[in-house]
């Protein structure tokens, strides 16, 4: 080691993910796209289900990550009251 500066590389004070403009833009995006595609699915139901599952496999989309963990709480509310009510019921017929 002979204490040369240049072995390092050069640190800059910018964030690696892009500037605070640039998220906030990607923010206001994407809080946009997840208001737009709540409207279609209240909608039409079907035909947006069918559209959020072409999108959730392509997982082009920034609402991507959005969709599929409301897809697997839906999934698991459902089971979860489906278990409540298996207990209810075991509770009274016991």
């Amino acid at each position: 080691m002979s204490g040369d500066a240049t072995d390092e590389s050069p640190r800059t004070d910018e964030p690696a993910h892009g500037t605070p403009e640039e998220d906030d833009d990607r923010e206001v995006r994407l809080h946009s796209e997840l208001s737009h595609e709540a409207k279609r699915v209240v909608t039409h139901p079907v035909g947006e289900a069918h559209r959020l599952s072409e999108e959730l496999t392509k997982g082009e989309a920034d609402t991507t990550p959005v969709i599929a963990l409301t897809g697997l709480a839906i999934w698991l509310a459902v089971i979860v009251a489906i278990v409540v009510a298996l207990v209810i019921l075991a509770i009274y017929l016991v």
